[in-house]
């Protein structure tokens, strides 16, 4: 340990031992799941995080306890499980094309479930809807509804509109997708969403426009970890979900 006054940390030497520790730990709790499944202990709870993709939540979760019943779900959206939970598998979006560093795909494997253009939402009654084709030149009177950059479509919307040197007339700023769909609903405003996932929320009422010179395409992806065993529910429910996902871009659900 290095001591700063009251306190201390970890120098180069107990970073190394604590790394191994923790290795050799996870290589028991693997042991000890392995262990179980060969004697017939079955493991029904699986933790999944849903950080994207929350619209299609409720059809998923469907999906998945039809396909294993015997499955019991801890879900998580607007905060983390523990750490080991939600390393386990997590639904996460991210830009397309996104390069993983060296450490992260040591960690964590990642799987592309779809990848969708982000395009404008508007009212069906706007006027914009009259125009064949939109661009950036003609929003630049329109009052927007942003998503915060607390969450990464925030980020990658804000990203693309900085380079592209627009600044929103910004009439709503929230931390929240749903209410951000809702608040869409009502006319205050319209929105870059995404157009996959984000698509059954605009029924009768929202048109998803592409704007010709607003280019954003995100992934959403499956994240596991790699250190740890996954036991037979987990992988059935990783399995389900990529079959989901097929199934829904496929537009068969």
């Amino acid at each position: 340990f290095i001591r700063e006054g009251k306190h201390i940390r970890l120098n180069g030497s107990g970073r190394i031992f604590m790394q191994t520790v923790s290795q050799m730990e996870q290589m028991m709790q693997n042991t000890r799941l392995r262990l179980e499944e060969l004697n017939g202990i079955r493991h029904p709870e699986v933790a999944v995080r849903f950080a994207s993709a929350s619209t299609i939540l409720p059809q998923l979760l469907l999906y998945l306890k039809e396909r294993n019943p015997q499955i019991q779900y801890r879900i998580y959206q607007w905060q983390k499980g523990t750490d080991t939970e939600v390393e386990d598998i997590s639904i996460l979006a991210g830009p397309a094309g996104l390069e993983l560093s060296q450490e992260d795909s040591r960690k964590r494997e990642h799987y592309i479930l779809l990848e969708e253009e982000v395009l404008l939402a508007l009212p069906k009654d706007h006027i914009l809807n009259q125009k064949k084709y939109l661009n950036m030149a003609d929003l630049i009177q329109e009052e927007f509804i942003c998503l915060n950059e607390q969450w990464e479509l925030g980020r990658e919307i804000s990203g693309e509109l900085k380079r592209l040197l627009f600044t929103p007339k910004m009439t709503m700023l929230v931390d929240n997708p749903n209410m951000m769909r809702e608040l869409l609903k009502t006319g205050l405003g319209i929105a870059f969403v995404p157009a996959v996932s984000w698509r059954s929320f605009a029924g009768e009422e929202i048109l998803l426009r592409p704007v010709e010179d607003f280019r954003l395409k995100r992934n959403i992806y499956l994240q596991t970890g790699t250190a740890k065993y996954l036991t037979r529910e987990q992988k059935e429910c990783i399995h389900g979900i990529k079959e989901f996902f097929s199934n829904f871009v496929l537009g068969t659900l």
